[in-house]
């Protein structure tokens, strides 16, 4: 009798690992505007979030909530939130659409039922995640501070965006990469996003790079701008070597902290000796850059 019942245990237990994401369906709770997704066999993360119009911002959740999510818009217009959540080999999939319809693969969960507008999204702080953003009409503002950030994309359209990383993230963040079209970007305290390499593609707008924050290794940046205006700033204590296509369209402009060593080419006279250090190559069209060591 007793080799049944621990037979039969076990093949529950099989059950329940191999249908993971059913358990996570199971602990979504809807309340009037407001999703959540309980943890559960999860070791980390991969977002995949949408937007089309709207305004979204992301932060740190709870740690026992791999997402939370609030609608604070007030207008009724026609719109879906279209959720999917499955666990595969211990990483959950998160594909969200905000303020867009249409269905998603068979064997996927789905919820819709949110109105398109404002969003507050919150995210566990015991997961490593990945993010892939793509964001339409609108403004996010996205607070990655106490968040185990691996890696980050965002693709903008016309857009204002301000993105932020207020303490050391605590895991190697392999690759950022922002694309923006017309839009506003103000990146703050990026330095302590403990990134390998960051890439920026601006076209039509104005945009800000503050790389302060606990930058302590040497590190890639590539910058392409169309026509805007991009201010870089790198802290006082981090040295810079930067090299530039300074053309007849374009102007690059630097304050007293860098100096120039070449045609096209800067450096801060703390390069050789810093601990954290940037290669930044900056190819601009009609652009202006404003480089800035403070």
């Amino acid at each position: 009798m007793n080799i049944k019942r621990y037979t039969a245990n076990a093949i529950l237990f099989l059950l329940l690992i191999l249908v993971g994401g059913i358990w996570a369906f199971a602990r979504f709770q809807d309340k009037e505007g407001n999703t959540e997704i309980g943890r559960t066999t999860e070791k980390e993360l991969n977002v995949v979030l949408s937007t089309s119009v709207g305004s979204i911002s992301i932060a740190r959740g709870q740690e026992q909530k791999v997402l939370s999510i609030e609608s604070t818009s007030q207008r009724k217009k026609d719109g879906d939130v279209d959720l999917s959540y499955t666990i595969r080999n211990r990483v959950g999939y998160l594909d969200l659409a905000l303020g867009e319809s249409g269905d998603h693969e068979s064997g996927h969960f789905k919820i819709k039922g949110f109105k398109e507008g404002a969003w507050q999204l919150h995210f566990s702080e015991a997961l490593p995640v990945s993010f892939e953003l793509e964001l339409g009409f609108g403004s996010a503002d996205i607070d990655l501070s106490g968040l185990q950030v691996r890696d980050f994309s965002l693709t903008t359209g016309a857009s204002d965006v301000m993105l932020t990383f207020d303490t050391p993230n605590e895991v190697l963040l392999d690759h950022v990469n922002i694309e923006t079209g017309l839009s506003k970007f103000d990146g703050r305290n990026l330095g302590n996003g403990n990134f390998k390499y960051f890439r920026f593609e601006g076209g039509v707008g104005t945009y800000t790079l503050d790389f302060s924050g606990a930058l302590r290794r040497e590190v890639d940046v590539d910058i392409h701008l169309g026509l805007g205006v991009l201010t870089l700033i790198v802290p006082s204590d981090v040295g810079a070597r930067v090299i530039t296509n300074d053309n007849w369209f374009s102007h690059v402009e630097c304050d007293k902290g860098f100096q120039s060593t070449g045609k096209e080419q800067f450096e801060t006279e703390n390069f050789a000796r810093a601990e954290g250090k940037m290669n930044i190559r900056i190819e601009t069209g009609l652009g202006r850059v404003k480089l800035k060591h403070r």
